[in-house]
């Protein structure tokens, strides 16, 4: 915390991620293949769905495959280095920490029947930061190769810096001491190794004979950043929300967009076809015009946004169009995997401005006695049930699991002299790190009601002064819809977001789901103390077998309304409350807590 102190008085604070979602997702592994030996070409442009590298290509999985981390990508999918493991956990769970984290390594490769006059060379793209944190001048991005005798020689090495464009390096490998059976070459970063800090992205990696040092071409074609949704607000949203208001949900266009790596300049046909994937109905096909595209550049080109007239099972059915782009291949050569790119637009219980994936971390610092507040915009195109809301937490250390707070919902927002208008909340919940929901917590209302078709607000309340640190949010810096749907209170008022990105909180409605399990870390309501009377006008007294020593005192906006000593006499006094529900949280002389909610009489 400690590196972001200048920040503080931003009050809405940005970090990198302690924890990497993508590996936590259920069914993800690692490519499963036989090792066998690589020979010439040796091409990677990590145009494959990640999160771990190629395995008939790489032999770690210390890499993150990915499409998301990165900026002006040479082509679709790049291999992050970052202070994350290969299962998206800290290196070294403890700050100030650096040193050398991830590598990326490649099988054995066979270069025994070359010689130094075959023009062998070795080419990649590299990028410093992305969508992520610049490493620093300390931090550096090294390469080895592998000789004869098992000695990995440093061949290549930059520090640091802040933003750039890719850039390629080109390096000959003509010793005779690489010229094996078992070549192998790897990168390396040194970073911070407790968070996804000083970020390298590399992309399109070719190791082949018979070029030269000034071969800095790819001849290929190839889609590069991720299309766009068809939908115009959300990334997601229920099906039947759609359909109700389909003409203003839906973008304009769906934009694709393709690079030309050729030194010359090639024409390409985009073709569309779109499926409803859960029963396999075809939605829509298109074919645009063929374009051409310059040499070495890149062209943005747009398909129109088609209705969609399935009419699905269920009021509540899930729904998946599977977009499907691709044009035939400009040349026979050319590496087929990234001449096609899926966008799958899902529509299920919930509503979602974010892709699903955190690329840094968000949090909040409150004044003195505030409660920390977030409040996430939405809107019903018909009347439908609030079930709840699921969030990705960021992790962080020491860890936020078990920390309290309130989910809330809202029909207004209160100002200078209106108070907030609250529909729903539900109290003492805690922080999950579960992987439900793809990376996302759940949590349901107790008892949902029923809203009319219109916009509403969702969010957390963090009581005042309560724990260590504020509670973090995964951040979405793919999609950025803060300032129009995003607001939070640290000082009393609310204010909207500055932030760029999403914040990944998703308002569930609908059908009952079940909630994420609550582990039992913190003790519970109902749970080893009891206060009597309740509800009372003057003073509670306490009824427990443990000893606890303070006691604070919380009005259910989160604000903190005093702190009372309770391990002599084992009473509380609230005379000096005004009428109204209060949450209590007492807390032994180990550091255990157990609240309770009580009455003013």
């Amino acid at each position: 915390m400690l590196l972001f102190v200048a920040k503080a008085y931003a009050q809405e604070i940005v970090v990198p991620l302690s924890q990497n979602p993508a590996y936590s997702k259920p069914g993800i592994n690692a490519f499963k293949s036989k090792k066998t030996r690589a020979t010439l070409p040796f091409i990677d442009d990590f145009s494959y769905e990640g999160p771990y590298p190629d395995a008939t290509l790489w032999e770690d999985n210390k890499a993150y495959i990915n499409n998301t981390m990165t900026a002006t990508p040479v082509t679709r999918g790049v291999a992050t280095l970052d202070g994350l493991n290969e299962f998206g956990r800290p290196y070294y769970p403890q700050p100030f920490n650096s040193g050398l984290a991830d590598s990326l390594t490649t099988v054995p490769i066979d270069l025994s029947s070359y010689n130094p006059a075959s023009g062998i060379f070795l080419s990649f793209f590299y990028q410093p930061q992305g969508l992520g944190f610049a490493p620093e001048n300390k931090d550096s991005l090294f390469l080895y190769f592998k000789n004869d005798v098992g000695d990995w020689i440093r061949a290549w090495e930059t520090r640091g810096t802040a933003l750039q464009g890719f850039r390629i390096v080109v390096l000959p490998v003509d010793d005779v001491q690489f010229l094996h059976t078992n070549f192998q070459f790897r990168f390396v970063n040194v970073a911070s190794l407790n968070l996804n800090d000083d970020v390298w992205n590399l992309d399109y990696i070719k190791l082949d004979a018979n070029r030269l040092e000034t071969d800095t071409v790819m001849n290929d074609v190839a889609f590069s950043a991720q299309p766009s949704s068809i939908l115009k607000t959300y990334s997601s949203m229920p099906y039947r929300h759609f359909i109700a208001n389909q003409p203003n949900e839906l973008s304009a266009t769906q934009d694709v967009e393709i690079r030309n790596l050729y030194p010359f300049p090639n024409d390409v046909t985009i073709n569309l076809n779109a499926t409803e994937s859960v029963s396999g109905t075809p939605v829509n096909t298109q074919t645009l015009a063929p374009v051409t595209i310059a040499s070495k550049s890149f062209t943005q080109q747009s398909l129109l946004s088609y209705i969609i007239s399935y009419t699905a099972p269920g009021n509540k059915s899930k729904v998946v169009i599977h977009n499907q782009y691709f044009y035939p291949a400009v040349n026979a050569t050319d590496r087929r995997r990234n001449d096609t790119i899926v966008n799958d637009a899902i529509f299920d219980n919930y509503f979602a401005y974010d892709d699903g994936s955190a690329e840094k971390s968000y949090f909040l610092v409150p004044a003195i006695n505030f409660p920390a507040k977030t409040a996430l915009q939405f809107t019903l195109n018909e009347p439908d049930t609030i079930r709840g809301l699921m969030v990705h937490f960021g992790s962080q250390a020491p860890t936020a699991a078990g920390k309290y707070f309130s989910m809330v919902l809202y029909k207004t927002l209160g100002g200078a002299t209106t108070m907030d208008s609250v529909l729903l909340q539900e109290d003492l919940l805690q922080v999950q790190y579960e992987s439900s929901y793809n990376g996302f917590s759940s949590y349901a209302f107790s008892n949902p009601i029923l809203l009319p078709a219109g916009s509403y607000y969702i969010g957390i309340m963090q009581p005042a002064n309560f724990g260590s640190d504020s509670i973090y949010y995964g951040l979405d810096v793919n999609n950025n819809t803060s300032f129009q749907h995003l607001s939070y209170s640290v000082d009393g008022t609310w204010y909207t977001s500055a932030i760029n990105g999403s914040l990944m909180m998703r308002p569930i409605v609908g059908q009952v789901f079940t909630p994420t399990r609550v582990t039992d870390i913190i003790k519970t309501e109902g749970v080893a103390l009891d206060l009597f009377p309740n509800p009372s006008v003057s003073t509670l007294h306490l009824d427990s077998k443990e000893r606890y020593k303070r006691c604070m005192i919380y009005s259910m906006d989160g604000r903190l309304h005093g702190i009372q000593k309770v391990e002599v006499n084992n009473t509380i006094d609230i005379s000096g409350l005004q009428t109204g529900n209060y949450i209590l949280v007492f807390t032994d002389s180990k550091g255990n807590s157990i609240s309770k909610k009580i009455n003013k009489l």
